[in-house]
């Protein structure tokens, strides 16, 4: 599968548009958070991180894109100069989150599936790891803790209670002690949530692009002369929220 045919808006919006939970949370604004050229030049393995972020420059630089791009920022979690090779999707606003997912499906129809036989049909050609969380399915799985106001949630699931289940990041500051029938849920959203879009220097990061400007180790890219290389279109791991 193309990025183009997943993301441009002749296809991707109208798809997205048809999601049961629009009706519920209404349209939201798809975003790609990628890092820059600016990140990895900069990140703790230099260039050398750029390896983990595979994707060509005929693919990243197609000016469909650039209102999807977003920044790789990860100060709370410490982690702002490790670059990611990993790909979530995530429903959020502010600091709630309505669904997350961490997966290591890439942006393919041989991860995510193709409809055949007249729709009748989804055929997967991957085997993914994927982890999936949204409030329904916390509500019944009790969490250890060694506070007693936690072990009093403990308690009501026990006894059959309904204590509803509210999912935020860490970076979420309201009042538990406000809300003592729901259960609050941080999860460890490893990107800044709401992301931040490129601004008008930001560059996305391409592995096949040569950058003579050194990294913070004193090296260029590609090093010692090693040859470019494409991957097919169909691999592209990023983040993705909406």
């Amino acid at each position: 599968m193309k990025l183009r045919n997943v993301l441009e808006e002749c296809m991707f919006d109208k798809q997205f548009c048809k999601s049961p939970l629009i009706y519920q949370l209404g349209i939201g604004k798809p975003l790609i958070v990628r890092p820059t050229v600016e990140d990895v030049h900069c990140s703790i393995e230099g260039y050398a991180a750029g390896s983990c972020i595979p994707s060509p420059q005929k693919n990243v630089g197609k000016d469909f894109l650039k209102k999807y791009w977003s920044r790789w920022k990860a100060d709370h979690v410490g982690r702002c100069r490790a670059m990611p090779h990993i790909k979530t999707f995530t429903r959020y606003s502010g600091q709630n989150i309505a669904w997350f997912l961490l997966t290591s499906s890439n942006l393919s129809k041989a991860a995510w599936g193709a409809l055949q036989k007249n729709s009748t049909q989804l055929m997967i050609r991957s085997y993914e790891l994927v982890y999936y969380s949204c409030p329904q399915t916390l509500q019944s799985v009790p969490q250890f803790s060694c506070t007693e106001r936690n072990a009093s949630n403990r308690d009501g699931l026990a006894l059959g209670k309904t204590i509803k289940t509210k999912l935020v990041t860490l970076c979420w500051k309201g009042d538990e002690e406000k809300e003592p029938s729901t259960k609050t849920v941080r999860l460890p959203v490893p990107h800044q949530l709401p992301p931040r879009p490129y601004g008008t220097e930001d560059v996305p990061w391409s592995w096949d692009r040569r950058y003579t400007r050194k990294d913070v180790y004193g090296s260029v890219w590609p090093r010692h002369g090693v040859a470019t290389v494409c991957i097919p279109s169909g691999r592209f791991p990023t983040l993705f929220q909406c």
